[in-house]
């Protein structure tokens, strides 16, 4: 087998439409903190884990993908507090979806102002 040359996955780069809505969001209703800003992206940061880079795009495209005719995420982000995340977000008017129990954990998913969809993952207790 050949050797690993890849350390980590550092960035998801999100298309977005308003650099700076998209910044107060990120960090207001996630929790995400900016780091580097300049006037077509900037890097949001979590405790751990990849960072977000929100890239300013005046394209449609978003940060999802289908399958027979279903919307689904690429990027997916755990919690231990999801029964509270999730009524924080739908408290806020976001849309996310009923939370549900696909066998290894509990999910839901939410989009953003752009429709980026992303899904929140609590992994059951072993």
């Amino acid at each position: 087998m050949k050797k690993c040359l890849i350390e980590e996955i550092h960035f998801n780069d999100i298309p977005v439409s308003d650099l700076q809505r998209s910044l107060d969001w990120y960090h207001k209703y996630l929790g995400f903190e900016p780091g580097f800003k300049n006037d077509s992206m900037v890097v949001m940061k979590l405790q751990n884990g990849p960072v977000l880079v929100l890239n300013q795009s005046d394209s449609s495209a978003r940060a999802v993908w289908s399958n027979e005719g279903v919307t689904r995420p690429i990027i997916g982000f755990t919690t231990n507090e999801i029964e509270q995340l999730h009524r924080e977000l739908r408290d806020a008017g976001i849309s996310a979806t009923d939370i549900r129990d696909e066998g290894m954990g509990w999910f839901f998913e939410f989009v953003d102002p752009d429709g980026n969809m992303f899904s929140i993952l609590k992994y059951n207790q072993v």
